[in-house]
């Protein structure tokens, strides 16, 4: 739900039993691991190749394919050591999916709480027990622009993941934990590295309609010469929704023009989205416990946004080494109206609508410089910087009319002004100790500069921020098959609330991983253990307005990534986390001990299960997601009950040029929890149908 500058993000592990679910997952992975054979072919396709899997060669008298419906387990790259997974473009344009946080979601097994509000009102995705309000502690980029935006009133960090075109995207990676030195703020539990075609062949066109009134239309078209080539690309969209009051239009372009010559590449793009939408709002716990779910709060709440980006990139190869640098410039407005309920933000539970402003222009980008010193080291050196100007307003409304200016904590009215500047120096060096150990060096260190000041006039108030976050990892690969690894990284975001109190200290993180990958002809996986503490842990108090910063957290667990063949051209796969997270240390700012509250929002337990099928152009899967229990954000001593959804999806080839999709979600329309807060509740989405046609490959 929306916490204007944030509530508290406390945590404790519930104690419960592992539970049923997640012993079949680790079960599963223990017996697949077993059965895993030599790799002799595995490829990983850009957006404009064909299809193909790890292929069989030991047994000429098999074939087996691992359906590229989803990949599981990253290969590493050099002497990276993370969980990692990267799903490949052909499941993003699959998925029965109305957004980029659902895609993600059923795709690469991330804990994802949808707020259920419009388009363009930022779900929150949940990496490695942080919470995440709106996607805050999860650092997102899109052809290595920033998406999260720093001094936001609503949520230090907010990152609106609608800004991602599926059609256009090319591949899409997932780290978890703060694992690269070239992303530093807000990547507490992980990195989302969203890449889009540079150039496209030729076109393709989609064609999608489903369950209360969805209707999408999408295209690319492009082409590729000798110097380059260009690609342009779009979509528009409308949705009834389920609820009364959820209507919203939506639309993307992206652009996008390459030129290459004599180990030269220039380009110059940009990309755009823009948003209306009508907002529900949140039910009360008694509304959904009786069912009554299909009602809005006031019908005059919603809201627009829109966000543009233009990007300009040079890169230059030259024997052994490699020098690139990449500029943008950024500029959007986010405006709406909700009935927001009662918790910990500044002013959260007001009774009555409040409107809020955030208009914003940025720019920034990166230069680096890669050397291959010999046959063993790569080094990379380089140097990120940004600024943004950003103005915040918020307002008590009454249909939308304006009774009063909403004020924050020292009766500062929330009409703001705030400035950010970072730049961040970063080294990184792969180092090939010998043909089996790498090790892989490096840190950044980020400079990080912050303003504040009344728009009605008062004092500024700036404050300037050094953090140094190292990141060392080794990896061992035992043969081409399977290899352990381990990894040390530091990481940090920026306070909640700093757009108002700049002298605000960023929260720190110390994160350790070790695990195991595996790869063969009919299987890939991984399983990782995890370790996090964390460092000025913040907390609201919500009798003196204030925030704190003197808590300590811990977040511990184990993931588990794994897919098997069965028989050619079907896989059974996984995805699991069990997470332990909990304060071992935080005292409110009024003396209430916290120590072991539990992280809001978190699911002790996230086990997803399935099969993939692809043979002959037909392809798909049916899977069951489990999310165990959480506490809800204001309810320390309260769980939500556990659900399992199951979902299918499927495309099915009409000739050589045209395909159907369907999917379904929540097959057995099961009512269950998305997001709860302080006895709010915003109920999950009922049995959904999407249906495709599309035409280009």
């Amino acid at each position: 739900m929306p916490f204007v500058f944030c509530s508290s993000r406390a945590s404790r592990c519930a104690r419960r039993p592992i539970g049923v679910p997640c012993v079949v997952a680790c079960l599963m992975f223990i017996v697949t691991i077993c059965s895993t054979q030599p790799l002799l072919a595995q490829h990983v396709h850009a957006d404009t190749a064909q299809t193909d899997s790890s292929r069989l060669a030991r047994d000429t008298t098999r074939v087996y394919t691992l359906p590229q419906v989803r990949v599981t387990a990253a290969p590493a790259q050099r002497a990276e050591a993370a969980s990692a997974v990267v799903i490949t473009p052909q499941a993003i344009r699959t998925a029965p999916a109305t957004n980029a946080w659902d895609i993600v979601r059923q795709t690469a097994g991330v804990e994802v709480h949808q707020q259920g509000q419009g388009p363009g009102f930022a779900s929150d995705a949940v990496i490695r027990g942080f919470t995440s309000d709106h996607s805050t502690d999860v650092a997102l980029t899109i052809n290595g622009v920033p998406v999260n935006e720093p001094v936001n009133g609503h949520a230090e960090g907010y990152a609106n993941w609608n800004e991602i075109l599926p059609e256009a995207v090319s591949s899409v990676r997932v780290l978890k934990g703060p694992t690269s030195p070239w992303i530093g703020n807000f990547a507490m539990g992980g990195e989302v590295v969203v890449e889009t075609v540079p150039v496209a062949s030729g076109g393709r066109w989609g064609v999608t309609g489903g369950s209360y009134g969805d209707a999408r239309l999408a295209g690319l078209i492009g082409n590729v010469g000798e110097g380059g080539g260009y690609v342009l690309a779009g979509d528009a969209q409308r949705q009834d929704g389920w609820r009364a009051n959820s209507t919203s239009q939506s639309g993307h372009l992206l652009f996008n023009r390459v030129w290459t010559r004599n180990g030269t590449e220039l380009q110059l793009g940009g990309w755009g989205d823009a948003s209306h939408w009508n907002s529900p709002g949140f039910l009360t716990l008694q509304q959904f416990q009786r069912g009554d779910l299909f009602g809005a709060v006031d019908f005059t709440d919603g809201g627009t946004s829109g966000v543009g980006t233009v990007r300009a990139s040079y890169k230059h190869e030259s024997g052994s080494h490699t020098i690139e640098s990449m500029l943008y410039a950024r500029g959007g407005d986010w405006h709406i109206f909700l009935n927001i309920p009662p918790e910990g933000g500044i002013g959260e539970g007001a009774p009555s609508q409040t409107e809020e402003l955030d208009r914003r222009l940025g720019g920034g980008g990166y230069t680096r410089y890669a050397q291959q010193l010999g046959p063993r080291v790569h080094l990379m050196l380089g140097v990120e910087y940004r600024g943004v100007r950003a103005g915040y307003e918020r307002y008590f409304t009454t249909q939308r009319q304006r009774d009063s200016v909403f004020m924050i904590e020292d009766a500062i009215p929330a009409r703001l002004n705030a400035d950010y500047l970072m730049a961040a120096p970063t080294v990184d060096a792969h180092i090939d100790v010998t043909p089996k150990l790498s090790l892989g060096i490096g840190g950044r260190y980020d400079v990080l500069w912050y303003a504040s000041s009344p728009k009605d006039g008062g004092a500024r108030i700036t404050q300037a921020n050094e953090v140094a976050t190292p990141k060392l990892s080794a990896i061992y690969r035992f043969d081409p098959t399977w290899s352990v690894y381990a990894a040390f990284n530091g990481g940090f975001r920026s306070a909640d609330g700093i757009i108002s109190d700049p002298t605000l200290q960023p929260s720190r993180e110390w994160a350790s991983e070790v695990g195991v990958r595996a790869t063969g002809h009919r299987f890939e996986g991984s399983i990782a253990l995890f370790n996090v503490d964390v460092h000025n842990e913040q907390t609201f108090n919500e009798v003196t307005q204030e925030f704190s910063a003197n808590g300590e957290s811990r977040r511990r667990g184990v993931e588990i990534d794994a897919r098997v063949g069965v028989v050619p051209a079907v896989a059974l796969f996984t995805h699991s986390t069990i997470n332990d997270a909990h304060y071992t240390r935080l005292i409110s700012d009024d003396g209430e001990d916290l120590s072991g509250v539990p992280v809001f929002g978190v699911a002790r337990s996230l086990v997803e299960s399935g099969v993939d099928f692809q043979h002959r152009g037909l392809m798909g899967s049916v899977w069951a997601a489990y999310t165990g229990p959480f506490t809800p954000i204001g309810e320390p001593d309260a769980r939500t009950s556990p659900y399992t959804l199951l979902n299918a999806r499927g495309v099915v080839p009409i000739n050589a040029t045209f395909s159907l999709g369907i999917g379904v979600q929540n097959i057995l329309d099961r009512r269950y929890t998305e997001l709860r807060a302080s006895g709010f509740v915003s109920p999950g989405q009922p049995r959904t149908v999407l249906v495709t046609l599309r035409y280009g490959s």
